[in-house]
């Protein structure tokens, strides 16, 4: 069984495009799960969409992912944000792809931007430092903060994961590193948000991510990840 956990928190406008956009096929063998801290429409809309809503009181995303998780009944595990960006009808290609590796991540390309959502554009020139960051440690994706992610559930149970906010795909990243779990990407649309964004605007969430990235580079395996990176980078420019 299939397990689609969505947090959200006031998606009235995005969640329908989020929820619609999973394929019938996928949906007749899956569970929709919605984690839902609104104070407006999201909860209604989503049920009356045929997915499982749990209210809960306390906001954060990794709260609520870790909560849906618990609630959750699938062997593998698909998380999607509520705003209309991840688009559900590439859950195949992210189910074909964790045939063969533990961690799947559904990534936004700089390299399409030209035909996609073009705010998206200048975002990503400031991204690309996390992105360089995660390059060094040889998480090599080139979208390592998106939301869209596809995982067996006995490597999400591997990982024990603590992070309440936004930074729960860092720890995640990090942790996955650290367990040498086989990372691979699939390649998403730059889609336009629905609604008002709740992280890219936030100082405070960029804070916690690099924080905590930063407090990784002192682990020794981490460690040892980017001495190999930087040798491998100059014996290549030699």
């Amino acid at each position: 069984m299939l397990s689609i956990i969505i947090p959200t928190l006031n998606e009235e406008e995005g969640i329908a495009k989020t929820i619609c956009s999973i394929p019938k096929e996928i949906r007749k063998k899956s569970e929709v799960i919605v984690v839902d801290v609104s104070n407006d429409y999201t909860p209604i809309i989503a049920e009356k969409l045929g997915a499982k809503v749990i209210r809960v009181k306390r906001k954060g995303k990794g709260w609520q992912m870790r909560k849906g998780v618990k609630e959750s009944k699938g062997d593998i595990l698909i998380f999607m944000d509520g705003d209309g960006t991840d688009p559900g009808e590439y859950i195949p290609k992210l189910l074909k792809k964790i045939k063969t590796a533990n961690l799947i991540l559904g990534c936004r390309s700089e390299k399409k931007m030209k035909e996609d959502y073009s705010m998206m554009r200048g975002f990503f020139k400031f991204y690309k430092i996390f992105t360089y960051h995660f390059y060094l440690v040889n998480f090599k994706v080139s979208d390592p903060l998106a939301g869209f992610r596809a995982i067996k559930k006995k490597d999400w149970d591997k990982l024990d994961l603590k992070s309440n906010a936004f930074e729960i795909e860092t720890e995640m990243n990090i942790k996955a590193i650290k367990a040498e779990f086989k990372i691979k990407e699939v390649t998403i649309p730059n889609l336009k948000r629905c609604g008002k964004s709740k992280f890219g605007t936030n100082p405070k969430m960029w804070f916690k991510v690099s924080k905590l990235f930063l407090e990784s580079i002192r682990d020794p395996i981490i460690k040892l990840r980017i001495k190999k990176e930087i040798k491998k980078f100059f014996n290549s420019e030699i």
